[in-house]
């Protein structure tokens, strides 16, 4: 049976490991700050992905986006919703227009909204 280790704390650790020989601790490399740092992160970035629009992929936001197109500071949280029932034949016709346009339903939704705004606003 293994013998249980007893735990130590991180000082006594580290106090341990810079005494052995066996683990030598290195001097620091090339360390950057300010300025410097950025551009160095910044040529990295390049280096790494390619371009500035494959770095903005890569650091946007995940999720869906907020559809206002100005921020409202006393809404937070999803989207306004709108929902309603619709005839099955406008549901089926609904669903070729998809189809055709290769747009999603919410797309379309919204699309209709807007044109109804237009029309009575």
């Amino acid at each position: 049976m293994a013998e249980k280790k007893t735990p130590q704390t991180n000082e006594e650790l580290a106090y341990r490991l810079a005494e052995d020989p066996a683990h030598t601790l290195r001097a620091p490399g090339d360390v950057r700050t300010g300025e410097s740092a950025a551009a160095y992160g910044r040529e990295f970035l390049l280096r790494e992905f390619g371009d500035e629009q494959a770095i903005q992929a890569a650091m946007r936001k995940p999720g869906r986006p907020r559809k206002a197109t100005v921020k409202v500071a006393a809404r937070k949280g999803p989207s306004p919703t709108v929902r309603a029932r619709v005839t099955d034949a406008d549901f089926d016709m609904l669903a070729r227009i998809e189809a055709k346009t290769g747009k999603t339903e919410s797309e379309l939704v919204r699309e209709g909204v807007a044109l109804v705004i237009a029309r009575y606003a």
